[in-house]
């Protein structure tokens, strides 16, 4: 499939990219491994395409007091060989292997990963495909084709590196035409099918911020392949613990079952203050499966994706508890 014609500009710095992006119609170009595909199939046609790539200083990742920051531009390759981040957060490390192949993985870049868009099997298709049928909510129609009587759209959020980084509560600095802000990843996210992430008009994701961590922390992801595989369902789960074993922190983050990375609060709150025993963790499991409401956004049934997210859980407490 061929690219739709579009203007390429290449800003030297992030604040000419910003006014830039202002424009309507225009889009960001950092690694492209999903900007690109999305473009052939004609699910986006942009007027014009911002490289990112020209502009200095946002491939960075530097270990300081308050943390560590990640620039924008640092490749999944990057992250999954920083020998700082396998010593101090490996399952970032695991994560970012975990991302389609080895070639995606060099190609893409810890910004796009984080800013890519929802997926719906009946969004995701060649444009020969989806004009079968009317427009849907995603395409600038008036429907949602997973849940016919909605009005708003159901696509899925379906990154992989989000609920680790979400987990680990990290922060993210954003550079927009107002300046410069800084709020928590999970805010990026508006669980709207439609514009799932909060960015403003002109706005950029510039750098990650992660700050020191204690207690352990897991990603498990349920896929039927290897490689080149979006979860089906996964679980990034981080649990601290006190001097006397007792769990004074623990978060739970899904992927692929929203609209945006999807939290268990009410089965967060059963685990403080308690140990891990396999009573406990059965009822957690069943809890968190309650929390979530995952659609039909892929062949994978809503019943399928809650019962592996439930084990999901399970495994990943028994393996922490061990």
């Amino acid at each position: 499939m061929r690219l739709p014609r579009f203007e390429y500009v290449e800003p030297k710095t992030l604040k000419e990219a910003s006014k830039m992006l202002v424009d309507k119609g225009s889009v960001l170009l950092a690694g492209g491994t999903d900007l690109l595909v999305n473009m052939k199939h004609r699910v986006i046609q942009p007027k014009q395409v911002v490289n990112l790539k020209a502009i200095p200083k946002l491939d960075h990742i530097t270990d300081g007091k308050d943390g560590l920051r990640i620039g924008t531009l640092s490749t999944l390759h990057d992250i999954a060989s920083s020998p700082v981040i396998k010593e101090r957060y490996p399952v970032l490390s695991q994560a970012a292997r975990e991302v389609g192949a080895y070639a995606h993985q060099s190609m893409g870049t810890i910004g796009g990963n984080l800013c890519q868009g929802n997926r719906c099997r009946l969004y995701n298709q060649s444009f020969f495909w989806r004009g079968v049928r009317p427009s849907c909510f995603k395409t600038g129609g008036k429907l949602c084709y997973v849940v016919p009587k909605s009005k708003e759209c159901h696509s899925a959020y379906c990154g992989d590196l989000a609920p680790v980084l979400i987990a680990l509560d990290a922060q993210i600095k954003i550079l927009g035409p107002e300046g410069e802000r800084s709020l928590p990843l999970k805010k990026l996210y508006t669980h709207n099918g439609k514009k799932p992430l909060s960015l403003k008009k002109g706005e950029i994701l510039k750098e990650i911020l992660l700050p020191p961590t204690s207690g352990k922390t897991l990603y498990l992801k349920w896929r039927l392949r290897e490689s080149l595989e979006f979860p089906i369902v996964s679980l990034a789960l981080h649990i601290e613990r006190d001097e006397k074993e007792w769990i004074k922190k623990a978060n739970f983050v899904f992927s692929a079952v929203g609209p945006g990375p999807v939290e268990t609060p009410e089965a967060e709150k059963m685990l403080k203050g308690a140990t891990l025993e396999d009573g406990l963790i059965e009822k957690v499991s069943t809890q968190a499966v309650k929390e979530i409401s995952p659609m039909r956004t892929s062949i994978y049934s809503p019943a399928y994706k809650r019962k592996m997210a439930g084990i999901l859980l399970r495994q990943g407490l028994e393996k922490i508890s061990s």
